[in-house]
């Protein structure tokens, strides 16, 4: 993910900002993850395999929102 963001910073002169905002929801969506396991009080192996499952899904799901053709309205 980070190099998809170097490459985009490069390419665009806004990245910075996006690029900022895409880090700080990806830390979110891991602390809460992180949060909700220790309150449920899930073994460490089990805390792992949600915080990387939820670390893999955003970087698809980011993948997919960036491959997706735009209409020309939108560009």
């Amino acid at each position: 993910m980070g190099l998809l963001l170097l490459i985009e910073f490069i390419s665009q002169r806004q990245g910075v900002a996006q690029s900022v905002m895409l880090w700080l929801l990806l830390a979110g969506a891991l602390a809460l993850t992180y949060w909700e396991c220790r309150e449920r009080d899930y073994r460490l192996k089990v805390l792992l395999w949600w915080v990387s499952f939820v670390a893999l899904t955003h970087v698809v799901g980011y993948l997919v929102l960036r491959l997706v053709p735009r209409s020309e309205s939108e560009s």
